[in-house]
């Protein structure tokens, strides 16, 4: 089984990178751009990339960001094997640590943190997480990361 995850994780990427997000209505795949923060650096904090042990309801997912925040129309789409079109969070809010662990240190200077929540819960799942631009058709960017639930 921990043989099959990496591909599972990989399949998974693949599947909502196509997929719509959450402001298009439409839940067959959409061909078009794939949404662009521009020249905003975005990484993934919490949980960390690659964190094992997380809670399944995790309730939110924090994204750091530079040199500005993201869009208040942004948030997170995550994927799992059970959820392959992947599950929208709620439009960012601004996020102030000190942040649940395990969490990541921003790799740029200068982060402005935001915070996409969830209410669903993924039990024993491989977390995939892209950004998606909820005021747009265009296509979730990512991964910017994963991470396993209990």
């Amino acid at each position: 089984m921990k043989r099959l995850l990496p591909w599972l994780t990989v399949a998974v990427a693949a599947f909502v990178l196509a997929a719509c997000n959450s402001s298009n209505p439409n839940v067959l795949p959409t061909p078009g751009p794939t949404c662009s923060p521009g020249n905003i650096q975005t990484q993934l904090i919490y949980p960390a990339p690659g964190a094992t042990g997380i809670p399944d309801a995790f309730g939110q997912v924090i994204v750091a960001s530079s040199p500005s925040p993201l869009p208040t129309s942004w948030d997170v789409v995550v994927a799992t094997a059970i959820s392959p079109s992947g599950v929208s969070g709620n439009t960012f809010q601004q996020a102030t640590p000190p942040f649940p662990t395990p969490n990541a240190t921003p790799s740029f200077s200068n982060p402005q943190y935001q915070s996409s929540t969830f209410s669903q819960t993924f039990p024993g799942e491989v977390v995939t997480v892209f950004l998606n631009n909820t005021a747009s058709t265009c296509t979730p960017v990512g991964p910017l990361g994963s991470f396993t639930t209990q």
